[in-house]
């Protein structure tokens, strides 16, 4: 009689036990979508180590979805199609106004090492272009949702006297920084708004900053908490503080060895999160998104 007593309170320890249990963390694939900037080539060649070293660090397959437009990168991460995200500070701010569960995991330095980067207005330096003598304009711009889109390049229209929905100006997309800035060189705009350090890649081609904007908050990673455990996304936090150079030197020269826009390390994940993208945001014209 006292056996069956003791069996069956254990077996009443063990329900509650089991029903607190956790699940086990998915082994899926974790998708992972670079911001198209670029073309598809560099960005693979700029993503690479990054891969390598989360699906090592987390011992997951790091499955890269590649879109071409920004606003579909949006969307497929508010449908759960993708997990985890490199993003700027414009597609960020748009993603979390709409979706509490994007969570920054890191921010990555720009190629000067600060936290904060710029975009520029180019010209050909042999077109004669004066962007306050020269009435019709041709401007290229890179997506909606860039940064360096139509929001920046309304900022550094506004410190030249200019609007983008001026008479006279007209503008185009040209679907990423690469295109805008190589349109310019090409003959195909008057000038573009590009990312400053693509800018300055291209100088070789005679291409010519005349106006720069105000600092914007950096690039970060960004995680979908509807798809990654806290675990998982305290994990990947934790691997890529150690790419801070104000943290540790531990894994410099490895990111060193990845190149491109992530070489310079990260730092910490509240730079990431500028609340002066609203304000820049809201001071544009309505439907400004729809614009294409």
């Amino acid at each position: 009689m006292s056996f069956c007593r003791i069996g069956i309170f254990g077996f009443l320890l063990v329900i509650p036990l089991f029903l607190q249990a956790k699940e086990p963390e998915s082994q899926d694939p974790i998708r992972f979508a670079p911001l198209p900037m670029e073309g598809k080539k560099i960005l693979q060649e700029q993503f690479f180590g990054l891969v390598a070293y989360l699906g090592e660090t987390l011992q997951r397959e790091i499955q890269v979805v590649e879109f071409l437009d920004y606003a579909e990168l949006l969307t497929a991460f508010r449908e759960d199609r993708v997990d985890l995200a490199y993003l700027g500070p414009l597609p960020y701010s748009l993603l979390s106004g709409a979706d509490g569960d994007v969570e920054p995991v890191a921010c990555f330095r720009e190629s000067n090492g600060a936290s904060e980067y710029t975009c520029s207005l180019v010209v050909s330096g042999d077109s004669g272009v004066d962007l306050t003598q020269t009435r019709a304009l041709h401007i290229g711009l890179t997506q909606p949702y860039s940064t360096c889109g139509y929001l920046a390049v309304s900022l550094m229209l506004q410190q030249a006297g200019r609007s983008l929905d001026e008479v006279g100006i007209e503008f185009s997309y040209a679907g990423n920084h690469t295109a805008a800035a190589l349109g310019v060189a090409r003959g195909e705009f008057d000038l573009a708004g590009v990312k400053t350090s693509i800018a300055r890649r291209y100088r070789h081609l005679n291409l010519e900053v005349v106006v720069e904007s105000p600092p914007f908050a950096g690039f970060g990673l960004y995680a979908n908490g509807r798809q990654l455990s806290q675990q998982t996304r305290d994990h990947l936090r934790t691997a890529l503080q150690e790419f801070d150079p104000d943290v540790s030197e531990k894994a410099q020269e490895l990111m060193r060895q990845w190149g491109g826009r992530l070489a310079q390390g990260t730092s910490n994940v509240s730079l990431c999160q500028d609340s002066k993208i609203r304000g820049a945001i809201d001071r544009l014209p309505p439907g400004w998104s729809e614009v294409r």
